[in-house]
């Protein structure tokens, strides 16, 4: 009896499913296009690049139009439309929406979706950051219009990321509210998580250099307390993630996070949030969560610790 019910209850419960997602509906990319922030290198010039190959008309900003993704764009993917634009300066933001509106009208097509996808991410303690760096993340990350690009730093906290972490949270918290608010209009709002991508894009390409900033700036006190943490945690971080010898010549190219924006750009209605974590650190991340916090914050140090080979607790 109580199997019966429980193949009732789950049966239910993948239709419900189903039909909430849209099933396997899809909308074609035809007189659509869709608007990808960020697009000068790694997460973002990869999106514009799998966003054309679907089919949409694509307009990809940059910082910089004489940088490698802008290059890349106009040698490899001309049809791109490119704009320059620094996310961090309504002025900017002001001339590109007015930019956006006229290749619309030229192009007969529809905006689609916007992917707010450019970031910042500087590794280093609070207390160890200067204010332009934490400025640039929380400027970058977070205060736009919409936001959907997160990472497993939007539900879970590591040493050294606290800024990025607070800016992360914010993304998501803002991005579930806004997706509540907008569903009677029927706007989707969709929050997608790359997965551990920073030792594959160029996130980090400047972290040795704000290290070198923050250390220059230590007063006696946090040089006698920080400073051999410091020197591990740094070459940990240059030498597993800042890809110092990363192929400039190709963009990344990640089928999983590909597969990721197809969905979340095709699907009738796609799932409000899409994420590529290992098994392994989800278990990991579930594990801090449901241990009292005492245990779980000394889980995360013990960990971290060990990584960087120094003995946190």
């Amino acid at each position: 009896m109580y199997e019966f019910l429980l193949l009732i209850v789950t049966v239910a419960f993948l239709m419900y499913k189903f039909v909430e997602q849209g099933g396997y509906k899809k909308c074609g990319p035809s007189g659509k296009s869709v608007l990808i922030t960020g697009c000068d290198s790694g997460i973002g010039l990869s999106m514009a690049i799998t966003s054309e190959k679907l089919g949409f008309h694509v307009i990809a900003t940059c910082l910089d139009l004489k940088g490698y993704g802008a290059n890349y764009m106009q040698q490899n993917n001309p049809n791109i439309f490119l704009v320059q634009m620094d996310v961090t300066k309504p002025a900017e933001i002001e001339n590109v929406l007015q930019t956006v509106n006229e290749n619309l009208q030229n192009t007969q097509t529809a905006l689609w979706a916007l992917i707010n996808n450019a970031g910042v991410l500087v590794y280093g303690h609070f207390d160890w950051q200067l204010d332009y760096q934490i400025e640039s993340q929380v400027q970058v990350n977070f205060l736009g219009r919409i936001i959907n690009i997160t990472s497993a730093n939007g539900n879970w906290c590591l040493p050294g990321l606290s800024v990025y972490c607070g800016t992360k949270h914010a993304v998501e918290g803002f991005s579930n509210t806004l997706r509540i608010e907008m569903r009677p209009w029927n706007i989707k709002v969709i929050l997608i998580n790359p997965g551990n991508l920073p030792g594959s894009t160029r996130i980090l390409s400047a972290q040795a250099q704000h290290a070198e900033a923050m250390k220059n700036h230590f007063d006696e006190e946090q040089k006698q307390m920080y400073g051999e943490y410091f020197d591990l945690f740094q070459h940990h971080l240059q030498t597993n993630f800042a890809a110092p010898n990363l192929n400039r010549d190709q963009p990344l190219n990640d089928a999983r996070l590909n597969k990721m924006l197809e969905s979340s750009l095709l699907l009738e209605n796609p799932r409000p949030y899409y994420a590529d974590i290992d098994l392994g650190f989800r278990m990991f991340m579930l594990v801090t969560k449901f241990l009292p916090t005492y245990y779980g914050d000394r889980l995360i140090l013990k960990m971290w610790g060990d990584h960087v080979e120094y003995k946190l607790i």
